[in-house]
């Protein structure tokens, strides 16, 4: 800051100032702002007034200057932010009515969004995003192999009219309930037919971090990731046997 006349345009400098009130009578405080080049953010610079012991201040103390910084010097900061980010964990849907069937191939989806949180760094307003990556589905089943699925496809829900969902699409197939009375939640039912309970899948998304100065279009990439984890509700898998009847849909005896 400097001293200009009162009403008067700033061309000349009367005195580098460090606190309000110190010009002479008949000038005041004028601001003078360092031009940055394009792709670069002005940094006003830092005051601070310190308490003195008997809890009044002393003068204010300037201790920075005026700069242009970069989104280079943000770079740090934000890894920092993107760090502590508390991202929502995105709903995990694995699309089917209870009980599921056994050799039926289930689609499995999330919605997951990209994920925004605004702060200041260094005085600069910046906006922090977490961006979907990947996916890495556990089917919790350990029986029929390849219990497992990382993608980057979020997936999708089947829909009246679309073609019968195939293992092209993200979601599993069960093809074994494990052993009945060795492998827990495993049983027989009355009819003899195997089922498997408590089964629950658990979705692990990997998020990607970057950031852009609020008002510019242009972002940054942030290293490294954050993982959340969404799990569904707990579902029974059964056995559906084909048999041999005498009688057809209209009751008719055929045998």
């Amino acid at each position: 800051m400097t001293c200009a006349e009162l009403g008067g345009e700033l061309d000349s400098l009367s005195g580098i100032v460090t606190a309000q009130g110190a010009c002479p009578e008949g000038t005041d405080v004028a601001e003078i702002t360092m031009p940055c080049e394009e792709g670069e953010y002005a940094l006003d610079a830092l005051w601070v007034q310190r308490v003195r012991d008997d809890g009044s201040y002393d003068e204010a103390e300037q201790l920075t200057d005026d700069e242009c910084i970069t989104p280079a010097d943000l770079a740090a900061q934000a890894r920092r932010e993107f760090k502590t980010m508390k991202i929502e964990a995105p709903v995990a849907t694995m699309q089917g009515n209870p009980p599921m069937i056994v050799n039926v191939h289930y689609p499995a989806y999330t919605s997951a969004t990209a994920q925004d949180r605004t702060v200041t760094l260094l005085g600069v307003p910046v906006v922090i995003r977490a961006d979907p990556a990947e996916f890495t589905w556990n089917f919790d089943d350990p029986y029929s192999g390849g219990d497992t699925l990382t993608t980057t496809d979020p997936g999708r829900p089947w829909h009246e009219g679309d073609p019968t969902p195939d293992k092209s699409w993200v979601g599993h197939t069960y093809s074994r309930l494990g052993t009945p009375g060795e492998d827990a939640g495993t049983a027989v039912d009355d009819n003899g037919n195997a089922y498997r309970t408590g089964v629950a899948v658990a979705l692990t998304t990997t998020w990607q971090g970057r950031f852009r100065v609020q008002g510019t279009s242009t972002w940054t990439d942030i290293p490294g990731t954050i993982t959340t984890t969404s799990t569904t509700g707990p579902t029974t898998v059964t056995e559906a046997r084909t048999r041999l009847v005498c009688d057809d849909l209209d009751g008719n005896t055929v045998c």
